[in-house]
């Protein structure tokens, strides 16, 4: 029963596939024609009755392959035409910032284009439809990626700031945003002000100045001199924690300016990137070294003291010596720590005559 049942259904499927009638004589010949232009004929066996002839011919598949297109549609519509101009615009864009925004904008007009083909010209409404989802999503990348690329301006003493320590270290200005998130203010100093008393100020701070100069001391003897971009505790930021306090007195030789980060604020956000914390270890360092340079000068000759109070008046010198004879003593030294200025802050006494 399988065996004629199979025999039944493919008695069924070839007659669908095509069936030929011919009804002949001897002398008759029946010829068919094939799917591909091949002719085959066949002779009727003598017999008067109708006999049922299939002929079918499978074709290789290099001749579909060479045939299934033999007539060409003509050259699609000028805006399809534009849109995979577009397209192969976008797949040329280099993995650059600048590059991610010509990828977009290639991306967004070439949907444009395709969208308008579908909709003008074939009208299709799934590729209209397709095309506008790529469009808006393209521009909603498209106007992220433009603004993360904008530019980045700080106020001038701190663009100075970045411009002398940051740049020529490469870091972006979009890093050097992410420090200065952790400012805490931008403090003003008066001529003599104290900005940080010995023993009594706590180390929770990290400061820069951004104007003006600044004398740091012990117990009333001056070590060095802190000028503009340089760090007033960059000792403190290496093993000193916040519940210390300064060893040093910090006081304003003039009007200045002094830029003030939390410390620990300072030091959690860049402990997640090692390219930053790497940055601040080097200028802090270097700014370390060039302080113990400055101090063991000053430590040599060792004759420099500030006056015994503060509120002392403005027409008292900042630092007084002790031995006015000693040629090298501690006003020569910080008046060569102040070259540069037109007038000295610090006169050297006069060289006795001969």
């Amino acid at each position: 029963m399988l065996f004629l049942s199979a025999l039944a259904i493919g008695v069924i499927t070839s007659l669908q596939n095509g069936t030929v009638e011919l009804t002949a004589t001897d002398s008759d010949i029946a010829s068919t024609t094939t799917d591909m232009g091949l002719i085959e004929t066949s002779r009727v066996p003598d017999s008067g009755d109708f006999v049922n002839v299939t002929i079918q011919e499978r074709p290789s598949m290099w001749d579909l392959y060479l045939n299934h297109c033999p007539r060409w549609r003509p050259i699609n519509h000028i805006f399809f035409q534009v849109s995979n101009v577009f397209f192969l615009l976008s797949f040329l864009a280099p993995h650059t910032p600048s590059g991610l925004i010509w990828l977009r904008v290639a991306l967004i007009l070439g949907c444009t284009f395709s969208g308008l083909w579908a909709w003008s010209i074939e009208c299709y409404l799934d590729a209209v439809l397709w095309n506008s989802a790529f469009i808006i999503i393209n521009f909603v990348y498209f106007a992220v990626q433009f603004y993360l690329m904008r530019p980045i301006k700080f106020h001038k003493e701190i663009e100075e700031v970045y411009v002398a320590l940051f740049k020529p270290l490469r870091v972006s200005r979009r890093q050097f945003r992410r420090v200065l998130m952790c400012m805490r203010n931008v403090r003003h100093l008066k001529c003599h002000e104290l900005y940080a008393h010995e023993k009594v100020t706590k180390v929770d701070s990290l400061s820069l100045v951004l104007s003006g100069k600044l004398v740091v001391s012990q117990n009333q003897r001056a070590l060095h001199i802190v000028f503009p971009h340089h760090f007033l505790d960059s000792p403190e930021w290496f093993g000193v924690s916040t519940d210390e306090f300064f060893q040093v007195s910090i006081m304003a030789m003039e009007e200045s300016r002094v830029l003030v980060w939390h410390r620990d604020k300072l030091k959690l956000s860049i402990m997640s990137d090692a390219f930053l914390q790497a940055v601040f270890d080097h200028i802090l360092g270097r700014d370390v070294v060039h302080k113990l340079m400055q101090v063991s000068e000053t430590m040599a000759v060792s004759n420099g003291h500030l006056p015994n109070s503060y509120e002392e008046g403005e027409d008292k010198p900042m630092l007084i010596v002790k031995k006015a004879g000693d040629g090298p003593g501690i006003t020569a030294l910080l008046n060569r720590q102040l070259q540069g200025e037109h007038a000295p802050l610090l006169r050297a006494p006069p060289a006795p005559e001969c």
